[in-house]
């Protein structure tokens, strides 16, 4: 049994069939091709952590039951000056429009505001004047507007320069259709506010979740189209430098175009959209697809240097080139698979497209290339046949580095092995000292609108990030009495005593403003029971479901932030659920639920990589039939998640989710060079007599390919760092780091590990052969 476990042999049948394996791709292609071209984009934000977590459940509830409290779009409008008649009157105008708009269901502004009824007879008149020229110049009525507990802190701020509108919008199907209404809509929304409000000192900027899932699909849209460009123009001058033939581009380049199309088709077939993670899979796809061809095309050409015969070099690539493919794909493929696992199905469906995108492009890898080598490759057989290829200087370059290496290896092998374990060593710890830490405005690009609105709210109200605290009385508690104003002046206290929470909105706050103490109390049902405050007691009270909604603003915080802050808030609220039997308290929002589930999520990605790299660890061990390689290979493969965790220790300044991901995927590519280090090393120490001649063949052979290799992997996947969206770019970043760093592992540290266990740990080759492991290097040092 081969390191590839057999699965090579798919490659023999390719040699024998050309045709027959072409036309079964060329049969499922279309289909592919067809589901490809109507891939659905994903761009809810909320979704990134959703899982049966029952803080999702109170969220999903919370949107069910109080869906007036959940604006899906904001508009903050601004004015350097304080608003005056003139901007007032706009802005009035702006929301008579806004409700005009078809699609558009609510809008919540300082102008829904109305007085405090003066007896329970009254109906409430709205706080502003019908003539707005009054408020100029008026100190006190304005003071008196902003003191409203709706205004206060949430739609106008107390000097009068900003105000927001809060909309709510007719909820539309996620499909491509209804994305592309919804984008429609807020194009509509935007227009009909700058026109209204040209001519005046009020500028207005659009966030909320429709705003920032409309940047979201642009972003993704854009990415799609320049991840597959740019790493396919990558791939191709990579090929070229390194092949200088167009049959053999053309043999590396199809079968990952089509190994994409495939992807894409089936991720149609089953329902996976293309979102943040998601999107991204193809580009993995295209670069391994890539690198797999470049390393059978290398070891082709230099059959067919040696003299073989065209079906010759192709069966000698496949035997000893395509169990390494196979183990690549195995382990980069069992990398993906940690992370199926995960809850969050986010994260799991990211994991299933890239693991089975792994397998199918192995299998479309071996099935094409050597078909399409057998039947493109006549000529340019003929034409190198028995002559060797001649240097040009990148080449040059690339032998001279690797000579170099070897060289090294050679003279200072237990020293690189000790600088190698330092470096691991530091690293490691540089990464453990990592705190997870997420924000929500991540999701944003920097220049991003929405993140601008949401900044200018941050600034100058309460918040733009909410925490929702959802009171559930029994059936039978009769929900509009003084009991239950009790309990929500004791729940509205523990928010309010947080530092952290600019404004709690809750019937307290209503209650206070209608006088407080009994009276209060009194005038707070009849409030609620006035017709035109309907729509404001209904974001507050669900009647049928015997619950009652309190809100907390606070302005952007980190999850290592508001993790403490949460844990906090529900302890209290346990305590009071305690005192009140058959109350139930549950604490949500879209933000405090995304920070606690980020902290749970990185923690779980962290052992899921952990438990990766030991199952991938003993793989190598498995595959290669060798305790002594599954050893070797432990330190030049911990030291690339090293270098990645140290430099998020020292730039990046925590964890996030993506970041962990980039590690999983970053190290099931990675350990591709070890493999095919450690394999061809086999071969080569079969055929030599001594270990350091067997190390500096192996590594001037592989090394070049491994280094064009890695230069094409990370410079395909490496498009992500162009990605406008932050989360995106931060793991083309890590990527990177991990791959690159991997190059030095297996071209370094791992020669250096195996001569120094030669040494001290010779295996029975050796040892039956009786020579003195020292003498044969020293002799070996010498001859170098």
């Amino acid at each position: 049994m081969t390191a590839g476990f057999g699965i090579e042999k798919l490659g023999l049948v390719s040699l024998r069939y050309p045709w027959i394996c072409l036309l079964i791709i060329a049969v499922i292609t279309p289909f592919a091709i067809f589901g490809a071209t109507h891939n659905r984009f994903s761009s809810d934000v909320r979704e990134i952590f959703r899982s049966d977590d029952p803080a999702f459940v109170q969220l999903d509830l919370l949107n069910e039951r109080f869906p007036a409290s959940q604006p899906d779009l904001q508009i903050v409008t601004e004015s350097e000056t304080p608003f005056n008649t003139k901007d007032l009157e706009a802005l009035r105008t702006l929301r008579e429009k806004l409700l005009k708009i078809d699609g558009v269901t609510g809008v919540l502004s300082m102008f829904t505001a109305v007085t405090a009824p003066e007896d329970e007879d009254a109906e409430p008149l709205p706080v502003f004047p019908e003539d707005l020229s009054k408020l100029q110049d008026n100190d006190a009525a304005r003071k008196e507007i902003t003191s409203h507990p709706l205004v206060k802190g949430k739609l106008l701020n107390d000097d009068w320069t900003i105000a927001v509108f809060a909309l709510t919008l007719e909820q539309l199907a996620q499909d491509n259709e209804g994305q592309a209404a919804e984008r429609a809509l807020v194009a509509e929304i935007g227009k009909t506010t700058q026109e209204t409000l040209a001519g005046t000192n009020v500028t207005a900027r659009l966030t909320g979740l429709a705003v920032i899932r409309d940047e979201i699909l642009s972003g993704l849209s854009s990415d799609q189209q320049m991840f597959g460009l740019v790493a396919v123009g990558l791939g191709i001058i990579v090929c070229w430098i390194f092949l200088r033939s167009v049959p053999l581009i053309i043999i590396a380049v199809v079968p990952a175009i089509l190994a994409v199309a495939w992807l894409r088709g089936g991720m149609w077939l089953f329902g996976q959209d293309i979102n943040l993670l998601t999107g991204i899979a193809p580009t993995i796809i295209l670069v391994i697809v890539l690198s797999n061809c470049l390393h059978l095309l290398f070891s082709i050409r230099r059959g067919l240097e040696r003299g073989d015969s065209l079906e010759e070099a192709i069966e000698r690539a496949v035997k000893r080139v395509g169990p390494a493919c196979v183990l690549t794909s195995l382990t980069t493929a069992l990398a993906m698979s940690s992370l199926i696992w995960m809850p969050h199905s986010f994260i799991a469906h990211f994991g299933i497209t890239t693991a089975s995108g792994t397998a199918m492009s192995l299998i479309l890898t071996l099935l094409m290339v050597p078909a399409l080598s057998v039947l493109l490759l006549r000529g340019f057989a003929k034409k190198v046949h028995g002559k060797t290829q001649k240097s040009d200087m990148f080449r040059q370059g690339i032998d001279g580095l690797c000579a170099k290496a070897a060289d090294a290896v050679t003279s200072f092998p237990r020293g690189i092995a000790l600088i190698g374990l330092a470096l691991t060593v530091g690293g490691l710890w540089l990464h453990f000292l990592n705190e997870p830490q997420y924000s929500y405005a991540n999701n944003m690009p920097p220049e991003s609108t929405a993140l601008k609105a949401i900044q200018a709210y941050d600034s100058k109200l309460a918040g733009a990030s909410t925490l929702e605290v959802l009171l559930y009385f029994p059936k039978d508690h009769a929900l509009k009495s003084y009991k239950t104003i009790e309990i929500i002046r004791e729940v509205h206290k523990v928010l309010d005593d947080e530092p952290a929470f600019g404004a709690v909105t809750s019937l307290h706050t209503v209650e206070e403003w209608l006088g407080g103490g009994e009276v209060g109390e009194d005038r707070l049902i009849g409030f609620l029971e006035a017709t035109n405050t309907r729509d404001f007691a209904a974001s507050f009270v669900a009647l049928d479901e015997n619950a009652i909604r309190i809100s907390a603003q606070f302005h952007a915080m980190t999850s290592d932030q508001m993790t403490p802050i949460l844990d906090d808030v529900e302890r209290k609220m346990g305590k009071i659920e305690a005192k009140n039997p058959g109350l139930e308290i549950a604490v949500t929002g879209i933000v405090p639920v995304s920070s606690a589930a980020s902290h749970e999520m990185i923690k779980q990605l962290n052992i899921s990589l952990i438990t990766a790299i030991g199952l991938i660890l003993v793989l190598i061990g498995v595959g290669m039939r060798s305790l002594r390689a599954g050893l070797a290979s432990v330190l030049p493969n911990l030291f690339p998640i090293a270098m990645g965790g140290a430099y998020l220790h020292l730039v990046e300044g925590g964890l996030e989710f993506t970041s962990l991901v980039a590690f999983a995927v970053g190290f099931g590519i990675a350990v591709d060079a070890t493999i095919h280090y450690l394999t061809r090393y086999r071969l080569e120490r079969a055929s030599l007599d001594s270990v350091a001649a067997a190390l500096r063949k192996t590594t001037m052979d592989v090394g070049p390919v491994v280094i064009m290799a890695t230069v094409l992997i990370a410079g395909g996947i490496g498009t992500t760092m162009l990605s406008k969206l932050p989360t995106v770019a931060l793991y083309g970043t890590i990527v990177v780091i991990v791959l690159t760093s991997a190059v030095v592992g297996a071209l370094l540290f791992l020669p250096a590990v195996m001569s120094t266990m030669e040494r001290y740990w010779p295996s029975r080759e050796e040892r039956e052969a009786g020579a003195d492991p020292k003498d044969t290097e020293e002799a070996e040092a010498k001859s170098a």
